[in-house]
């Protein structure tokens, strides 16, 4: 009797451990994030360009002039399934939500964060009032973070795993980001121009990278094919919305400000540290790739006169990086171990005030 007691301790042991791991922390705040929009998503009238979508969702193609198709099958199955409600067309984006905060949490996992690491990196991305808006409307902004941070997660996995075969994922999520806006171009770039630069160069010796390649290429394929048999219609829209002087155009110390204005001012010192941690903490210097890639997609849209918004799918992994770096440098430490609470608290009060 008491070895059977015995012997079923270990598993209840590892059944806690299961409910308490940092994996599970991720997932409980990505539980929070949907909840959070299921009870807001209907408090809010339809936005216009929602209406927009939802008739493109009544004319699927390959293609359009201002937008990829992604959105509009979106639009075409949430109305299908679900109805036209608006908590029906906005359910999509709120689960694409929380995706968004479960890969963060499992990159910050990657890091070597634990349960703290990935609760504040979690809670960065949940309170960050860009993130609230965004996952609250059915655009492609809502779902652009998922490819861009998916793709970045399957890099990571590929690099510290030294297994290259997960560099498809990373062709998978490309793929399905250009499908869904084309500024994955500009997060591919970064990348490209990342791997390059570091010693992670040595990924493109192996074939499973240009196999990753093609299959993004392939699965954008329709749609450049779409873009030629009409005369390229969305470079001409670009074109004629830099003519008529539409953006606003920002300085690069206006630009990145804003940075800090919509993610909210206090999660600053988690995104910055996530920036040192890729360039210059000894730890992550594996990932530099990751850094490197961020400033090359900042300069590219302050060139390109983008809106600020344009680089919110890219700050997940840099809250990724900086909480795993906060945790580190706070742990033993006697005198500082308040803050692993006080900040916290600061943050959900910080978000709770300015939440759209």
């Amino acid at each position: 009797m008491a070895a059977t007691a015995h012997a079923a301790a270990p598993s209840m042991s590892s059944a806690e451990s299961r409910w308490t791991s940092a994996c599970a922390v991720a997932v409980y705040f990505a539980l929070a994030k949907l909840l959070i929009h299921f009870l807001a998503n209907g408090q809010y009238g339809y936005f216009r360009d929602e209406l927009y979508f939802l008739a493109c969702g009544e004319h699927l193609d390959w293609g359009y002039a201002d937008h990829a198709p992604l959105i509009a099958l979106a639009a075409k199955l949430s109305r299908a399934i679900l109805g036209d409600s608006l908590f029906a067309i906005r359910f999509l984006p709120a689960v694409a939500g929380a995706l968004k905060v479960l890969l963060t949490g499992l990159m910050t996992r990657e890091f070597g964060g634990g349960r703290f690491g990935v609760a504040l990196a979690c809670l960065c991305v949940l309170v960050a009032p860009a993130y609230l808006a965004t996952d609250n409307l059915l655009s492609m902004n809502a779902f652009e973070p998922v490819f861009w941070m998916g793709g970045a997660y399957f890099l990571i996995l590929a690099v510290k795993r030294r297994e290259p075969r997960f560099l498809l994922g990373f062709g998978l999520c490309a793929g399905l980001g250009l499908q869904n806006k084309h500024t994955m171009l500009f997060f591919g770039c970064g990348v490209v121009a990342g791997l390059l630069l570091t010693p992670a160069r040595r990924l493109f010796l192996n074939k499973w990278i240009w196999i990753a390649g093609a299959l993004a290429f392939l699965i954008f394929l329709p749609n450049l094919i779409w873009q030629q048999q009409h005369d390229w219609p969305t470079l001409e829209l670009l074109n004629n919305v830099k003519e008529s002087g539409k953006n606003v155009p920002l300085s690069p110390l206006q630009f990145f400000g804003q940075q800090f204005v919509i993610l909210l001012p206090l999660t600053a010192p988690v995104w910055l540290a996530g920036l040192w941690y890729f360039l210059f903490d000894a730890e992550g210097r594996r990932y530099r790739f990751l850094g490197i890639a961020y400033i090359v997609v900042l300069v590219l849209m302050i060139a390109l006169k983008g809106k600020s918004y344009y680089l919110l799918p890219i700050y997940p992994m840099l809250f990724a990086g900086g909480a795993a770096l906060w945790e580190r440098v706070l742990r033993g430490r006697r005198y500082v171990g308040w803050l692993r609470v006080a900040y916290p608290l600061l943050l959900l009060a910080g978000g709770s005030i300015v939440a759209p």
